[in-house]
Order: C-alpha cells, then structure tokens, then sequence
C-alpha cells in the first residue's frame, strides 16, 4: 500500500478527537465487528497497563484503523489471529534485538524500518512522547510507552499490508 499521506493522517486524527462519547462507541463497536482478532489482541496486550495507558492505547488504535479505513475506501480485509501473532512476534524479536543498540543507529534503523507509512507511525510516537506534554497528559510508564509502541508498530504493518489489497472485504462505511 502507497503511504498514507501526512493531510489524511492529521484530518483522521482531529475527526476522532471531536467525537462524542456516544458517537466513538458506536464507531468503535463497528471496528470490533470488522476486526474481532486485532481488537481482542489490543484488550490483551493491554491488561497489565494503567486503565489510562490502556485507554490511550485502545483509542490509538481506532484513530490509526480509522486511516487505513479512509485511505483504503474502507477496503480493510478482516485480519487473522495468525497473521497478527507472527506480526507481533517478528516486532517483539526485531525491537528486542535493538536494545542496547546506539542511538544513530536506532534513527537510521527507525527511519528505513517503518519508512512505509512514516506518517501514521509520526502520529503514533508523537502522541506516545508529546501526550506528558499536554494540558491534561496521560501518564505513561516507559514501560507502557513501549508496550503501546510495538502494538501500535504491529497493527500499522497488518493494516499496511491488507487494506486496499485485492482480497478485502467492503466494510461499513464510518
């Protein structure tokens, strides 16, 4: 899939942050329709965060699906209990591999490795480094920084590599 550009990205984002509670459930309860597997794997991987980081991280989550959604004419092909552990595997084994690794090495790295959709991955470590900033900042451990990371990191590949494909399944419209 092309990158999904920068202007999307920043609509998607403001668009979720203005929805009312009410709306951002119903909206919510349409992704876990489509994507049953990538949502339960969100839950789990999140139990043992805060209920703050969880939150941040469930709704990370919906933003980032909701942009391979509108990018894709909402062609997302429904992902697989499979396809999201050796993801999530691959990640965990690749990130482990780069502790301890030079910071130079890590820029070099992070920009050729998540290079194909830099712009929904700008979003995600923005928001995960720039969220103790804000007026009311969620409180991340690092420990829960990264945990969302590699989540977030795992769902992006999914996403990139089923939305808009020719094997997609047509979903509702948002």
């Amino acid at each position: 899939m092309e990158p999904i550009s920068e202007e999307l990205v920043e609509r998607t984002w403001k668009d979720a942050a203005r929805l009312t509670p009410a709306r951002a459930n119903k909206e919510m309860s349409k992704v876990a329709e489509s994507q049953p597997d990538l949502l339960a794997f969100m839950m789990e991987l999140t139990e043992d965060l805060t209920r703050q980081e969880r939150e941040l991280a469930i709704y990370m989550f919906f933003v980032v699906y909701r942009m391979f959604q509108k990018n894709s004419g909402n062609k997302v092909r429904k992902i697989s209990a499979e396809e999201i552990i050796e993801s999530y595997e691959y990640n965990e084994g690749f990130m482990e591999r780069l502790e301890g690794a030079h910071e130079k090495f890590l820029t070099r790295i992070a920009k050729t490795e998540i290079s194909r959709q830099p712009y929904v991955m700008k979003y995600v470590t923005e928001t995960l480094v720039e969220a103790p900033e804000e007026e009311e900042p969620v409180p991340l451990t690092e420990e829960g920084t990264g945990v969302i990371f590699l989540l977030l990191k795992t769902v992006v590949d999914l996403l990139d590599e089923t939305a808009g494909s020719d094997s997609v399944k047509k979903v509702e419209n948002p």
